[in-house]
Order: structure tokens, then C-alpha cells, then sequence
């Protein structure tokens, strides 16, 4: 049996900020940034929530790096189903009642 690794191509980005904003697609920067100006721009600082924000991230530039055509793929998809150029399909709910599962 083999393991497969959680980081991107063998190397893992960092748990930085200035790490994790360099590794990000693009068109996910201005989103790092316009959260990151929010949370570091209030009167005080919630610590917790800026952990949260750089742990996020951080999961997000995994995901990214991992599979970046998988990574653009989902994200044209959700533009898609956010414009209303695609219907966004059967809820979670709903494709669990269809097995059986009752939530």
C-alpha cells in the first residue's frame, strides 16, 4: 500500500501569509487580499479569526496547487451555476434522500 502526499507537487507550501498569497490561482488573490485588509483593518485584531483566514487559505493553495486544471475547473463551474448560465443541480439533501439517508 502506498500514501499518497497532501501538498503540492512534493513540496508543501508554507503556512505563511506571504506564502500562501504567492501560491494562490490568480484569480483568488484579490479575494486573499480583500478578506485579509478586513480582518487585519479593525479596530483590534481578532487573532482566531485571522488563524482561520491563513488556515483556509492555506487549504485553499493546497487544493489549487494539487490539481491547478481541476482547481480552474470548479471555479468557471461555480461562475456558471452563480450567473445563472447553469442550474446548480440536486442539493446534498436531496440526493441523500434519493439513497435512503435521512438528515
Amino acid at each position: 500500500m502506498t500514501v499518497q502526499r497532501h501538498d503540492a507537487l512534493g513540496q508543501e507550501i508554507e503556512r505563511t501569509f506571504t506564502a500562501v498569497r504567492a501560491a494562490l490561482p490568480a484569480t483568488n488573490v484579490a479575494a486573499f487580499d480583500a478578506e485579509l485588509e478586513a480582518i487585519t483593518h479593525a479596530p483590534v485584531v481578532d487573532l482566531a479569526a485571522l488563524d482561520d483566514f491563513l488556515s483556509g487559505w492555506w487549504r485553499i493553495a493546497m487544493r489549487a496547487a494539487q490539481d491547478p486544471r481541476d482547481w480552474q475547473r470548479m471555479n468557471e463551474e461555480a461562475e456558471q451555476i452563480h450567473s445563472g448560465k447553469r442550474s446548480a443541480g440536486r442539493t446534498l439533501a436531496e440526493v441523500l434522500a434519493r439513497r435512503g439517508v435521512q438528515l
